[in-house]
């Protein structure tokens, strides 16, 4: 047996009715919150819990499966939404771009000859210059997402540091790409990180040529994502570098054009976009219904015989 794993073995009642209680257990509160939680043997024996008569138990156990079972449903009905949300949301994309999979390559031209730079973030032992604070932010790829930058876990790294690489300090407008991990995401640096730094990150400097917004849009399009992982290394971890990122072919088109699609794609992408924050929205909820409802049967707080538990998908509709 696994040594992550420990078996629950029942002496009596129905396992079904095991498995809910043990549901509803925050083991995590229990492993507590060292480098490695851990939730020993001894812990699980001492839990107290409600333990009804077999018969009521096997009562719960049926009640509680018809309901999750309806519950699980609308949550799959959701996820398969949202998973043709994401296929409409590409080609809406690569359709308003003009870079539909059948196109040929008329009209494209490598990037490194439409972008000022193309650059790269701090990529020799970028811990050295590390500090607690006091520092400049440095964006990593983990901080890199498709048309997003998340700033909750920024690292710093000191004035030496910054001012020995100054050609990865990224200026608002800036297109950051992710090299390793989830090669090819990218995301137009915002106004609050102009001036600091990165780590291990491709850096495009659009100019007067291109349109931060548009090139997003472009590198982010499943027509780009097919080049980078294309022409990404490792076999580990997909790598990307700077030499593949400067010939990958972009539309050639005026500067006003750029901006026009990107107004287009906006009001298009923002109304997918919308619906799919809804559906994932709805999906939490009835994740929480759902183990509500749990609780709620196995810790007595209504009768299952007289309850239907409808009311946990209140709010959400089919």
């Amino acid at each position: 047996m696994d040594n992550n794993l420990m078996a629950v073995v029942p002496q009596v009642g129905d396992p079904r009715f095991w498995v809910y209680t043990l549901s509803t257990i925050d083991l995590g509160e229990l492993a507590g919150s060292g480098p490695l939680p851990f939730v020993n043997e001894a812990q699980i024996r001492d839990l107290r819990v409600s333990f009804p008569d077999e018969r009521e138990q096997r009562r719960i156990a049926d009640f509680l499966d018809t309901e999750t079972a309806r519950i699980d449903q609308l949550v799959l009905k959701r996820r398969k939404m949202r998973s043709l949300l994401t296929l409409k949301r590409e080609r809406v994309v690569e359709s308003t771009l003009g870079l539909e999979r059948t196109q040929t390559t008329d009209g494209l031209v490598p990037l490194k000859y439409l972008a000022a730079d193309v650059t790269v973030g701090i990529v020799i032992t970028p811990a050295k210059w590390y500090v607690e604070a006091g520092g400049t932010p440095a964006l990593r790829g983990l901080n890199v997402k498709p048309d997003f930058i998340s700033t909750g876990d920024l690292v710093q790294i000191s004035t030496e540091g910054h001012a020995e690489n100054r050609k990865s300090r990224l200026n608002a407008g800036d297109i950051v790409v992710v090299r390793t991990g989830q090669a090819g995401a990218a995301a137009v640096v915002p106004a609050e990180l102009d001036g600091a730094n990165c780590i291990d990150l491709i850096v495009v400097r659009p100019g007067k040529k291109l349109s931060p917004r548009y090139l997003q849009y472009v590198l982010n399009s499943g027509y780009a994502s097919a080049r980078v992982t294309e022409h990404s290394v490792g076999s580990i971890q997909a790598h990307f570098n700077v030499g593949a990122m400067k010939q990958i072919p972009i539309p050639s088109i005026p500067r006003t054009e750029q901006d026009e699609i990107v107004r287009l794609l906006d009001i298009r992408v923002g109304a997918l976009d919308l619906l799919n924050r809804k559906l994932d929205h709805q999906e939490q909820l009835l994740t929480e219904r759902r183990q509500a409802l749990i609780t709620a049967a196995v810790t007595g707080q209504f009768d299952v015989s007289t309850a239907s538990g409808r009311n946990v998908t209140d709010g959400v509709t089919a």
